[in-house]
């Protein structure tokens, strides 16, 4: 699951007709039943909409599309959320594991700016459980399990679940007094590491940041070995038992999750202090927009929760900020319910980066601020 991927690839597509279906799953059986029928409703309203489409062509192509995708679609997998997205170039399904709201929208761009907000304010993660017996690995969101990888996965080095084919089987001995055990378990831990490095670096996946899970030797033991070190951004050393299922396992790291969305901050917050230092940090609503219509644009830092109806002159390059309950036509510009929801897509849509702070953790800082790549 490439999620920040997926939000790049969407934010830049060129506009033409594009059907956003979103909705609510469930995990579970037989509550999951129910998702069927919804995403079917929301099919038929997307169907019915594009009724009026002018290019009828066009519109029954995307629809056939949509249809053979989700004719194969096992809602026994479903997560927390289901998204789908066509247009003429094809249909794209995801899985989400957060709930979404339930909408159907037919418009010239994808409806992804409650995703964007979603999926850049989460910490995205692996945890990957070791004993001296086997290695397990779990993805997590936030503080919700993803999935836990299984023989589905085809790695060239082994699939996970993986089992120790060094085991030195000794009554009476412990650790310390079997022959060659730490060799063995660093040996084991190097196949463990090839398997993760593999999945980290397969194209379709992302890169993600991960907890070890396991006694502190066989962590350290881990690191060792580990060809990515820098990955992992820490140890959770006191689960009694590692069998336990992948949803006990989140719950068991989400001390280091809070943790590195602290440090995640800590860092955004260090970005801003230099970009002042350097006299690339922007404030003005308008500044900001004119700095990623020109391509510099390096972070824009947004205050969790922030939105801001407003009126933007994409000719005159100006943003005019409105109350909630001021929404006047704008001669020239486009009126939005969420101007900062706009810069977010815009900014994501050149690759630049997107940080969420909490009201706490940006302190006197403004709540909407860009540093400029020059």
């Amino acid at each position: 699951m490439k999620l920040k991927s997926f939000l790049s690839y969407f934010s830049s597509r060129e506009k033409g007709l594009a059907v956003s279906i979103l909705l609510p799953t469930h995990r579970t059986f037989p509550d999951n039943k129910q998702d069927a029928i919804m995403l079917k409703n929301l099919v038929t309203e997307a169907r019915n909409r594009l009724q009026s489409w002018p290019d009828r062509q066009e519109a029954e192509t995307i629809m056939e599309a949509i249809d053979k995708k989700i004719s194969t679609h096992d809602h026994n997998y479903n997560l927390d959320g289901l998204g789908i997205f066509a247009n003429r170039e094809g249909v794209t399904l995801i899985n989400f594991p957060f709930t979404v709201k339930e909408q159907m929208i037919v418009d010239e761009a994808f409806a992804i700016r409650d995703l964007i907000r979603e999926i850049n304010g989460a910490v995205h993660y692996r945890v990957l459980v070791i004993s001296r017996t086997d290695a397990r690995l779990i993805e997590g969101f936030n503080s919700h399990l993803v999935h836990e990888f299984d023989a589905r996965t085809e790695l060239r080095t082994g699939s996970f679940p993986m089992e120790n084919p060094f085991l030195f089987a000794a009554k009476g001995l412990d650790r310390a007094q079997i022959p060659n055990e730490a060799a063995n378990l660093k040996e084991f831990f190097n196949r463990v590491d090839k398997s993760l490095q593999e999945i980290q670096n397969k194209p379709e996946q992302e890169r993600l940041p991960v907890i070890i899970a396991g006694d502190a030797r066989n962590a350290a033991f881990f690191r060792e070995v580990c060809d990515q070190p820098a990955d992992i951004i820490g140890e959770v050393t006191s689960i009694p038992d590692l069998r336990i299922p992948a949803e006990k396992i989140i719950v068991e790291v989400q001390g280091l999750v809070s943790d590195h969305r602290r440090q995640k901050a800590e860092t955004a917050l260090q970005y801003i202090a230099q970009a002042r230092n350097n006299h690339q940090l922007l404030t003005d609503s308008s500044m900001i927009f004119r700095a990623i219509d020109a391509g510099n644009a390096a972070r824009l830092f947004v205050r969790q929760g922030y939105i801001q109806p407003g009126i933007i002159d994409f000719d005159q390059k100006i943003v005019t900020l409105q109350e909630d309950s001021v929404m006047v036509d704008a001669a020239g510009g486009t009126v939005t319910d969420d101007v900062v929801g706009t810069l977010i897509e815009l900014v994501i849509r050149q690759g630049g980066e997107v940080h969420f702070l909490s009201a706490d953790q940006l302190g006197k800082e403004a709540s909407l601020s860009l540093q400029t790549r020059y």
